[in-house]
């Protein structure tokens, strides 16, 4: 089996305290290790005294030491130096994998002198807050040989920190090392294959759960050559060498990150914003120094600010923010005095009362369709009169508006505008208009930098927002002041504009993503296979959204498309699986996410779910802290997320995509195809694992010949 190797960002630390020719030494050994652990000069052997197996020292010279944890081909480097130092590193250090948490964790081992966790007197308040042996039950843990003492010291436990720390002797500690790593049906039917399976393990832990703990993705032996030839202060730590670059590079002006799904934007976005964070308060002025994150879907900036405080060396701070535009918008304008009243059901009202009498209506244009017009052409692109109006063009929008027809449009946005005049309520997109004016006024910048994740799904007035916000009133962009991510294939919105319609040149400081390390090859090849030929707009440039550029890390089962006999059957499937996997001791229940195309199909699955004994909450609610149990929600609430397992009922064809209107103009039911597209594949490239399609009667038309799926009946 290939070897494949990993660091911890407390490696790289340690190489870097060590002199030029050490340093040199150290890599040169690393790069042999790739090449072949056995090799007589490394003197690869196990740290006597060790009693998990894993813990190995290399010899990088005569007085430098590796201190590896192996199993089997997998090689985690976690620090290098003299002899004896890197000896008592060993004796302290422990990689503890949490199976329930889906974490793995660098761990410290106390001292013999120092003092030990020890369980206070029972009875123990229990604190809120998860605990590192959720995932096991006390009668699971007893069935594992652990006593009530035992089992009352771990259940103490905060961390796994103290996990490690507690004072067990050697064989129990190391049999409670190795149950948290495992879930109960994992340690009740173990593998025949016990040291492999243990190694991939190891292996999946650093794939799937290592980046937040400072430990790099895994190298191949040609990887670490590469690596080999670069300056030591270059080597990546948490990011692949192609991401690292867009997360360190210094820019002049505006820059860009693109990729397909599953090319690690959001990760690399985060990872910049932990850059600049740092770089700024070395270099910029307290109260001038504020990094700003920010993306269009309300429910996705607390998943960030989670994901964001997990990176190793980030801490709360004042210097970022994490904010969606709509909130910012109200913000910008609260504190400019400006207080917009939002009331979704008066926004709604209005706008059908108004549609009720327009001659829109008996053109046959859909009401969502129109609607769509006015926020995301009209009060998206800024627009103030009739004359800009006609003038403009609609990007993104394919069914043909004339003259007459704008006018039409005009007069209908005029008049919902007066309702909610009348009202005292404002629409969202007013409000960021609004927002957009008064930061113009601004006498000085808001933020130092900021960064826009999923930026195909902003209007063109959200941009200038934020750009007026980092650039203050010279309106001149800053060094490093705008960092524009996202991927025009995954758009979840009508509409759209180009960055030379915004007047951002991003020429020479854009990144292109081309490695996808979330899904298997088999799920992004079923989704990329679906995306089909429809051409995609990505703020200017244009490609076939099939022919994205990503190719795949992992491999793994083909996508599955259940064919059932009715609705029911689709939701009683997804039942049985969700328990058959969880009870296999595969995934838990927070590992898995449930997608349809509709709010109502969303109740209906939360209650059938709900009433079958399976634990769920709505994706809407989800705000990134781990929780065990199965996320619901629509396909474009999926967006920016990740899970091991996705489920996607209800796509047949007489349910998906929803069927035209009498009379609905070709144009607009292509240009809502192509947008339902976009949100099946965003559902899709959510699985990291394994990817469930259902339908009850012949599958939608959008999915394509099926040869990428295997086929069953449920």
């Amino acid at each position: 089996m290939a070897v494949e190797v990993s660091f911890t960002d407390r490696f790289w630390q340690s190489v870097n305290k060590l002199q030029g020719a050490e340093i040199k030494q150290v890599t040169e050994a690393v790069e042999q290790l790739g090449r072949d652990p056995q090799a007589s000069g490394l003197r690869l052997k196990p740290i006597q005294g060790d009693k998990t197996g894993r813990k190995y020292s290399c010899r990088a010279s005569q007085d430098l030491r590796i201190l590896v944890f192996k199993e089997a081909s997998v090689l985690l480097l976690a620090h290098a130096g003299h002899h004896d130092a890197v000896y008592e590193v060993a004796r302290r250090v422990d990689i503890l994998h949490n199976a329930g948490a889906g974490r793995i964790v660098i761990v410290e081992r106390a001292d013999q002198s120092a003092e030990r966790v020890v369980a206070p007197p029972l009875p123990v308040a229990e604190p809120g807050g998860p605990r590192p042996f959720d995932h096991w039950a006390d009668a699971e843990l007893r069935e594992a040989s652990l006593s009530d003492e035992q089992l009352h010291a771990i259940r103490s436990c905060r961390t796994e920190d103290d996990i490690a720390g507690l004072d067990f002797d050697d064989e129990t500690l190391l049999r409670v090392f190795d149950l948290l790593g495992q879930t109960p049906e994992q340690w009740r039917t173990p593998s025949m294959t016990g040291d492999e399976d243990r190694a991939e393990r190891f292996r999946q832990a650093i794939v799937e759960h290592g980046a937040l703990a400072g430990i790099s993705p895994l190298f191949t032996a040609d990887e670490l050559a590469k690596l080999s030839s670069a300056p030591i202060e270059e080597w990546m730590v948490f990011l692949h060498p192609d991401q690292r670059a867009a997360v360190t590079r210094r820019h002049a002006g505006p820059a860009r990150v693109r990729g397909s799904a599953g090319t690690g934007k959001t990760v690399v976005a985060l990872h910049r914003a932990a850059e600049l964070t740092r770089r700024f308060h070395d270099e910029e002025p307290v109260g001038a120094r504020t990094v700003l994150f920010t993306t269009y879907i309300a429910s996705l900036p607390k998943v960030f600010e989670r994901l964001y405080h997990r990176l190793p060396q980030t801490a709360a701070s004042d210097d970022i923010q994490f904010w969606n535009v709509d909130r910012l918008a109200h913000r910008v304008c609260v504190e400019a005095g400006d207080r917009p009243t939002i009331d979704p059901r008066v926004v709604d009202s209005s706008w059908a009362k108004v549609w009720k009498d327009s001659p829109l209506r008996s053109a046959g244009f859909s009401p969502s369709y129109v609607q769509d017009e006015i926020r995301q052409v009209i009060k998206g692109r800024g627009l103030r009169d009739l004359d800009a109006y006609l003038n403009v063009e609609r990007t993104g929008r394919r069914t043909r508006f004339p003259e007459a027809t704008r006018r039409q449009v005009w007069e209908l946005k005029e008049g919902w505008g007066a309702r909610l005049a009348l009202e005292g309520v404002s629409d969202f997109h007013d409000i960021v208009l609004r927002a957009r004016d008064h930061a113009r006024r601004l006498r000085a910048p808001r933020y130092r930098s900021a960064l826009l994740d999923e930026a195909q799904d902003l209007t063109l007035v959200g941009l200038q927002l934020i750009r007026a916000l980092v650039n203050g009133p010279d309106a001149v962009d800053r060094p490093d002041g705008l960092l524009i991510v996202g991927d025009g294939a995954q758009r979840i919105y009508a509409g759209g504009f180009t960055l030379r319609q915004a007047g951002i040149e991003v020429r020479g400081r854009t990144t292109v993503l081309r490695t996808n390390y979330r899904n298997t090859k088999e799920i992004i090849q079923a989704a990329m296979a679906v995306a089909g030929s429809d051409q995609v707009d990505d703020l200017g440039d244009s490609y076939a959204r099939g022919e994205a550029d990503a190719d795949a890390a992992r491999s793994g089962m083909r996508p599955v498309l259940v064919s059932c006999d009715s609705g029911a059957d689709e939701l009683n499937y997804v039942v049985d699986r969700i328990q058959d996997l969880v009870s296999y001791g595969a995934i838990g229940y927070g590992d898995v996410g449930v997608f349809t195309a509709t709010n109502k199909q969303v109740e209906v699955a939360m209650e059938h779910l709900r009433l079958a004994g399976v634990p769920t909450m709505k994706l809407q609610d989800y705000d990134g802290t781990p929780i065990d149990k199965v996320k619901i929600g629509t396909h474009f609430r999926a967006k920016g997320l990740e899970f091991k397992v996705v489920l996607l009922p209800h796509l047949s064809a007489a349910e998906y995509p929803r069927k035209p209107y009498p009379g609905q103009p070709e144009d607009e039911v292509a240009e809502q195809r192509s947008l339902a597209l976009s949100q099946l594949f965003v559902a899709m490239t959510r699985a990291r694992d394994g990817l469930f399609l259902l339908t009850s009667g012949d599958p939608s038309p959008l999915l394509g010949s099926l040869d990428h799926f295997e086929i069953v009946d449920a």
